[in-house]
């Protein structure tokens, strides 16, 4: 190991007393270990995540684990969830973020792109992906959909999918614009900490592209 191997982050929920999705957690975090190391190196179920901060068991916290071969590092937070009503399609270039690293800074730059908006959409090799911070879910009457080609595959987003709650389409920028061949109506931004059922709903007239 070297000072230069990437350092990723697996950001977990906690609310309602309990951690939430550890499983999905886990999954990722063994799956990450063995494309980069070659080596699952043994990730445990979670169960030894340290207990939350007393001050803060009542609220809905952000726990960061941060990590390679090794755990570097757990934080705790309280969560605010942000308020987005508008999204901008952007072009995400040749972007890759397959696997949840640490280092934002190709997000960051994009998120950088929303103009007048509050969060961006990206699209890369004319396809929709994710926002810089989550997956995204699309009202279409009465079925959910997701691109099937996000940048990262989320743990809410993974849930979603094995539960059969939503189903993964095929989008482009058109696809989710007025008038859109599938019916789409409305966008959810999903993530570990924000949960569909907490996500609220942005219309697609407040999509700019």
């Amino acid at each position: 190991m070297t000072q230069n191997n990437p350092l990723f982050i697996e950001t977990i929920r906690w609310s309602d007393g309990k951690f939430h999705l550890l499983e999905l957690h886990r999954r990722r975090m063994e799956r990450t270990r063995l494309e980069v190391f070659g080596s699952a190196c043994g990730v445990p179920d979670l169960t030894w995540l340290p207990p939350v901060p007393e001050n803060l068991k009542n609220q809905t916290v952000k726990c960061r684990v941060i990590y390679d071969i090794a755990i570097h590092s757990v934080e705790f937070e309280p969560y605010a969830q942000r308020k987005v009503g508008s999204l901008k399609i952007v072009d995400g270039g040749g972007i890759d973020y397959h696997l949840k690293y640490h280092d934002r800074s190709a997000l960051s730059g994009l998120a950088g792109m929303r103009g007048d908006a509050d969060e961006v959409i990206i699209v890369k090799d004319g396809f929709i992906t994710d926002t810089s911070y989550s997956n995204l879910v699309f009202a279409a009457g009465d079925r959910l959909l997701t691109s099937d080609r996000p940048l990262l595959h989320g743990v809410m987003l993974s849930h979603l999918l094995e539960s059969g709650k939503v189903s993964a389409a095929t989008l482009r920028p058109d696809d989710i614009l007025p008038g859109n061949r599938y019916g789409i109506t409305s966008a959810f931004m999903v993530n570990a900490m924000l949960p569909l059922d907490t996500a609220k709903p942005i219309d697609i007239s407040d999509i700019i592209r």
